[in-house]
């Protein structure tokens, strides 16, 4: 009988050391799985062209159509700001160009596309707000995570929110011609019939924002 429950007593000890090894193998085998999760790419897409640029004042606005981006989701865009455009101006001019930097307050603007490359419902109106200050040159990033974009089509640009000095550049854009792309801006008319009143009206610009996006894939 003591034979029995000893045979019995090392069975069951057995059977306990198998069961704690399976658990002890499973629960490493999954930590394994966890780090083996594959890192997420980002790439850089460039929208550009021949060089433009132009000026920007208080109440404007500037948005140009994406069309085609690689798959992926966008992480960021960056728009370029006070470039060295203005220095190439000078040097192929002979003259000074005039500026007077500022910081600038912008909101982030992004429209879907409607028909015929319209601009369509509004997705963000200046909901991601941001300042260019005076002494910035070049790009600048703006974290598009956040927010839910459209897979293929949309417009996106900014607002000048803050206060500009009227008939100065206060800052400048980076832009570039192509025909690929469409670019609607506003632009302010003044009513003849009441010297008061400004007439606002959105009309296709002549250059494109330059701009370069981040995707994760």
């Amino acid at each position: 009988m003591k034979r029995y429950y000893s045979t019995l007593i090392l069975t069951l000890l057995f059977a306990c050391t198998l069961s704690a090894q399976s658990i002890i193998e499973e629960t490493t085998l999954e930590e394994v799985l966890i780090n083996t999760k594959k890192k997420k790419k980002i790439i850089k897409h460039k929208i550009s062209g021949s060089p433009a640029f132009n000026s920007f004042s208080q109440g404007d606005f500037i948005v140009t159509s994406i069309d085609t981006l690689p798959k992926g989701k966008i992480s960021s865009v960056s728009f370029y700001f006070n470039t060295w455009f203005v220095d190439f101006v000078d040097f192929v001019s002979g003259k000074k160009f005039d500026t007077n930097y500022i910081d600038v307050e912008l909101g982030l603007l992004i429209y879907e596309m409607a028909e015929n490359r319209k601009l369509g419902k509004v997705i963000s109106n200046c909901d991601i707000k941001f300042v260019v200050s005076h002494k910035h040159k070049g790009a600048y990033k703006i974290d598009l995570s956040t927010l839910d974009l459209p897979k293929d089509k949309f417009f996106i640009g900014f607002k000048v929110l803050s206060e500009t000095n009227e008939g100065e550049n206060n800052f400048y854009v980076r832009l570039f011609e192509d025909d690929n792309h469409i670019t609607y801006r506003e632009v302010v008319f003044k009513d003849h019939s009441n010297p008061n009143n400004e007439i606002r009206q959105v009309v296709p610009d002549f250059a494109n924002i330059k701009m370069t996006f981040e995707i994760e894939q």
